[in-house]
């Protein structure tokens, strides 16, 4: 059943709610487990639900609205201080979020959504609401400060709670007084709060007149330990006259009260009109369009250049010659910036998988009964959006092995000296037009042995092979088909629950998974992906008379090879280059390998493209290099698909069509084929890590 188009913009607007509310969750459950209160998150979770209620209302669908106001209801106890976060609290929370999420797949798939599960929920809310309560007490007061009758009156419920917290902790609270001109005084108030915010906890912005009628005053109240000098020496820049503190500096006793229900027509400030006028939501498949006419015009544009070339070389570069050429050039720089900009809205940053994964660390430390404390590195690293969402997957898969795997209990943490917490650092950053992914532990490494009984059992190596294979070589067993089973494999301790199915994945994205390890120390997976695999620049070769495309972010360099810079190592063919060795692939060889060679002039061979993903290198050999030219990769459908190293097929200018190479897939056969590529050096130790 197809949905209309008011339905889709539901379920699009909804999806982001649920996604926001999740990773609100996540943070607040990091926060309670390392002893910090998070009131500004609970704040954020609370306006999320107010604002999937009022959108289930709009929309007729009752039970997400039902359940929406109930969660709304228990975050408003939890952000006023009437209800404590506890393990049952949160299960509660997650369990209101994962349902949001079932009744949108629902709705996406034209079914009715279940509200069976909505009334069960509802009832451990109010379970949960009502036994967690604390005893009927007054009704709470406005805190003592030195602020006008009218100030205080305009402070809401929340507010008022915030301030008595903060000076019950016996954290000062100042107000910031900032006069802003009327012309600009939304950007300046947004920047001014902004930098509020890095000091301490902002709690409310009061706004007045100026009886000269040439600003809007605005008053922030901040909770801050900093001093009235960093104060106003951080927010002048932004606009702030004076900084005064207006807490009485004396304790102030919490009082508590019983948790009311959320009133239908209470109103949460919402983002101004001007803000909602600048963003707009626009579906994936439109951007893929966009995307398209982009790839339509990059290959106009070769066409063009083609044409120019022919008509330079026929009458020179004069006349029409020149006038073309100009305009080519125009042109080329309007895609550019066109396919930049189009590339700029798909990108989405990591951080958004990155908090959805804090949630399954949580749920597997606890049912494994581990402690883990986990790192968020590099969350503002962007990825194509299509590429990112088939990347949860295979990052969950690695998470779960490392905290399964990998980290030891706490017990056997201690007794090895180490904290009683496993540590698991998530780390992204790019690289060229590449984004490095890092799931590190430090844990107990994997037992090279036991890896080894394993393959032998299995038969995935025999006798004679595996005595004779490297470190490395031994690690990558782990990524073999049928490597593990569902029996208990604690006779290693270490990896390897389908752990094939994470390197299959991860190809398909023409990325590439390598992992290292020191036993007792902790392993480390490392995943490279391209940032986007819409439109790329590429280096078009030619080999064995095929024309191939091969994409420049793997490309390192581009040298000419002569007979003399080729030897054997071990039964390998390999190159040398200024002295290093690298293991050699013959493109001709790979596809056509019952072609007979063509013969070749004198002492040349070709041209070697040195290509690297991770830390691996390795060669590629054509017979000639044809030059360089952005490509929009076509699927070769599902038939042709898994042909390995081949990610697609794209169209040249003069409208050929060629293969365009998987290089991760190809050096992924190298690493499997015989160990080649340990031969180049590796470091398991990287920039800002301590595994």
């Amino acid at each position: 059943m197809s949905l209309d188009r008011s339905q889709r913009e539901f379920l699009g607007e909804a999806s982001e709610i649920v996604e926001n509310i999740q990773s609100g969750l996540a943070r607040i459950s990091a926060d309670h487990r390392r002893g910090l209160s998070a009131p500004g998150l609970l704040n954020e979770v609370f306006r999320y639900s107010h604002s999937l209620k009022g959108l289930a209302g709009m929309f007729g669908v009752e039970p997400m609205g039902q359940l929406a106001h109930q969660m709304e209801t228990l975050l408003d106890g939890l952000r006023l201080g009437r209800l404590q976060i506890d393990d049952e609290l949160m299960a509660v929370l997650y369990s209101c979020a994962d349902t949001f999420a079932t009744l949108l797949s629902s709705l996406g798939d034209g079914k009715a959504p279940d509200a069976g599960a909505v009334d069960n929920l509802v009832t451990r809310i109010a379970r949960k609401a009502t036994g967690g309560a604390a005893p009927v007490a007054v009704a709470p007061s406005a805190p003592e400060l030195a602020l006008s009758s009218e100030s205080l009156s305009s402070l809401t419920e929340y507010e008022e709670h915030r301030l008595r917290d903060n000076m019950v902790r016996g954290v000062p609270i100042f107000r910031i007084n900032a006069p802003l001109p009327l012309a600009s005084f939304e950007r300046s108030l947004t920047s001014l709060t902004t930098a509020a915010q890095g000091l301490g906890e902002l709690i409310t912005s009061l706004p007045s007149a100026d009886p000269a009628g040439e600003s809007l005053i605005f008053d922030l109240l901040v909770a801050s330990t900093k001093t009235p000098d960093e104060l106003i020496a951080a927010t002048a820049p932004h606009g702030a006259l004076s900084v005064e503190r207006i807490d009485r500096a004396r304790a102030v006793s919490p009082i508590a009260t019983t948790l009311p229900s959320v009133a239908d027509d209470e109103s949460v400030p919402a983002a101004t009109m001007r803000h909602s006028a600048e963003t707009v939501r626009v579906d994936i498949k439109k951007l893929d369009e966009l995307m398209g006419i982009v790839g339509e015009l990059v290959l106009a544009r070769g066409g063009l250049g083609r044409i120019t070339s022919e008509l330079k070389a026929e009458i020179g570069f004069r006349g029409l010659a020149v006038d073309l050429h100009r305009l080519v050039r125009t042109l080329e720089r309007r895609i550019i910036d066109l396919q930049l900009a189009i590339m700029q809205v798909r990108m989405v940053p990591l951080g958004q998988v990155f908090e959805r994964l804090a949630r399954a660390v949580q749920r597997t430390a606890d049912s494994l009964g581990k402690e883990v404390d986990l790192h968020v590195v590099g969350e503002e690293t962007e990825l194509d959006k299509l590429i990112v969402e088939d990347l949860v997957d295979p990052l969950m898969h690695l998470i779960r092995n490392a905290i399964d795997h990998g980290l030891e209990t706490p017990e056997a943490r201690l007794a090895a000296g180490k904290p009683r917490a496993g540590k698991l650092e998530l780390r992204a950053f790019p690289r060229g037009n590449q984004v490095v992914i890092e799931i590190n532990d430090d844990g107990r490494g994997i037992d090279e042995v036991g890896v080894k009984r394993t393959a032998l059992e299995r038969g995935i190596v025999d006798d004679e092979h595996v005595g004779q294979m490297g470190r490395r070589e031994i690690w990558n067993l782990i990524f073999q088909p049928g490597f593990s089973t569902r029996r208990e494999v604690s006779s290693i301790s270490g990896r390897g629950v389908g752990l094939d199915v994470v390197k299959t994945n991860i190809a398909r994205m023409s990325g590439l998974v390598d992992v290292e390890s020191v036993n007792g120390r902790g392993t480390r997976f490392t995943i490279t992906l391209p940032m986007t695999l819409a439109i790329i620049q590429a280096v078009i070769t030619r080999s064995a008379g095929r024309v191939y495309a091969l994409p420049l972010a793997s490309v390192l360099e581009m040298v000419a090879v002569e007979r003399g810079d080729l030897c054997t190592v071990e039964g390998r063919e390999m190159i040398t280059l200024r002295g290093q060795t690298l293991p050699l692939l013959r493109l001709d060889r790979v596809f056509h390998p019952n072609d007979a060679p063509q013969a070749r002039q004198d002492d040349e061979i070709g041209y070697a493209a040195v290509v690297g993903m991770v830390q691996h290198r390795a060669a590629l050999l054509v017979d000639d290099v044809l030059g360089q030219q952005d490509i929009v990769i076509k699927t070769l459908g599902a038939y042709l698909a898994r042909v390995r190293g081949i990610a697609g097929a794209t169209h040249l200018g003069d409208h050929e069509t060629i293969l365009v190479l998987d290089v991760a897939a190809l050096m992924q056969d190298l690493i499997d084929s015989d160990g080649a590529l340990s031969l180049v050096p590796l470091r398991l130790q990287s920039e800002g890590s301590d595994v």
